[in-house]
């Protein structure tokens, strides 16, 4: 009856103890790691100072059409000799003194649409600034699918060298029996064991290698993953549009934008201004004269400016502005080319790997059936261990190209889609 209770407390304990790791475990996606790794970098700062920016911008923008009041004062003195036909004026130091203050107001009724390219001017700088945030954040992505798809490798090849090295130890193990019946030498077991050596010492070189990996990926997610179970994702589809949709593009196109509303800022300066005014205060004002008494005033008009000399400097800087935009095109002209090649090198690529995958499977059954062979005909000692052992690398090398070969058409098809922008 002890026995009995002593195996259920045994059982339980043990299925306790599975269900603490299970529970321990954390199953991470690449998607995950990726949204982990933006939701740490400043873009959502950034892109929240770049909206105060733009307020403030095209608030300074239209404070071309705001009204402007100021105090105005002034005092002078004049030479002028003047006759003085009033009793207050016999002073002549008193008349040739003016001198006013009062408020003097203004307001812009029309400015050669400064305010309104310089408005959509301000929204161009402010969208390549949140572009450039963007292209951030997609290296961001790029990079933790590099890390991710490289963590899979080593876990795949952790994976099958300790399958490896169960068989090799079963493979021991009867080896030794036949040792001790006398069936085999002593140098065919050491050969065994030194071999299943190396593999130790290489599953221990990955190990070290998949707790980098970890620690990487821990630094750009700001997550624990100590425990983490990497889970494979699944082969995106094929990108078959050919349109890109990198924004670099949109970056090129925004500065030629830009550009055009440089030359229409510009030119702006040399439209007509017109604006009303008015201004009032007390005093002798120059436009009194000399023989007025001290008085409240007022003065209100239109004013118009035409510039006349300036259509000259605005030539040219057009033509500035023209050789900038061939520059510019020619600058996308490259990156499109360069674009347009990637791409194409890309695509050879993922064909390339398609035809390995497909015959990768096919590859290691054979190499898996010929082991087995090759352990049967050691066992009968029509083979050298030698023999054996190179078989079972061979075996081994085909697994790990086969999840090796997967993982880079996964990855091949990830940078496919960031290079026409899908990503």
């Amino acid at each position: 009856m002890d026995r009995i209770r002593l195996k259920r407390f045994c059982l339980l304990a043990i299925f306790c103890s599975f269900t603490l790791f299970v529970s321990a475990q954390e199953y991470v996606t690449l998607e995950q790691c990726q949204q982990w790794a933006i939701s740490r970098t400043s873009a959502n700062v950034q892109k929240d100072l770049n909206d105060q920016i733009l307020k403030a911008s095209l608030n300074n923008e239209s404070s071309y059409l705001f009204p402007k009041l100021s105090i105005n004062g002034r005092f002078s003195y004049g030479n002028v000799d003047v006759q003085y036909p009033h009793p207050w004026a016999d002073d002549v130091n008193l008349a040739r003194m003016q001198y006013h203050i009062g408020l003097d107001f203004e307001q812009v009724l029309f400015e050669g649409f400064r305010m309104y390219y310089g408005r959509q001017f301000a929204r161009l700088q402010n969208e390549a600034e949140i572009a450039k945030i963007d292209l951030s954040l997609n290296e961001v992505k790029d990079k933790i699918i590099s890390v991710y798809l490289n963590l899979l490798i080593v876990d795949k090849q952790m994976g099958i060298i300790e399958s490896v090295q169960n068989t090799f130890n079963e493979q021991i193990k009867r080896m030794k029996v036949m040792l001790q019946e006398g069936v085999i030498p002593q140098n065919t077991l050491s050969q065994l064991e030194l071999e299943a050596l190396k593999m130790e010492q290489q599953y221990g070189e990955l190990e070290a290698n998949r707790e980098s990996l970890v620690s990487t990926l821990e630094i750009l997610t700001g997550k624990d993953l100590s425990h983490a179970v990497f889970l494979m994702p699944d082969l995106p589809a094929a990108v078959d549009d050919d349109a890109s949709s990198r924004l670099e593009y949109a970056l090129f196109d925004n500065q030629a934008k830009q550009m055009d509303f440089q030359r229409k800022i510009y030119l702006s300066n040399s439209l007509p201004k017109v604006s009303i005014f008015a201004a009032g205060g007390y005093g002798r004002p120059d436009y009194q004269f000399y023989l007025s008494r001290p008085d409240w005033y007022y003065l209100t008009g239109v004013t118009l400016k035409v510039p006349l000399i300036d259509w000259a400097r605005s030539s040219g800087f057009g033509k500035v502005i023209d050789i900038q935009k061939e520059i510019l095109r020619s600058q996308e002209d490259d990156f499109k080319k360069s674009n347009m090649i990637s791409i194409q090198e890309k695509q050879n690529e993922i064909s390339r790997l398609e035809k390995l995958v497909q015959l990768d499977s096919t590859i290691t059954t054979k190499y898996a059936e010929l082991t087995k062979t090759y352990s049967g005909q050691l066992a009968n000692g029509t083979i050298t261990v030698f023999d054996y052992i190179k078989q079972h690398n061979d075996e081994l090398q085909s697994r790990m190209n086969q999840e090796l070969h997967h993982i880079q058409l996964l990855k091949a098809k990830y940078e496919l889609m960031a290079l026409k922008g899908k990503l």
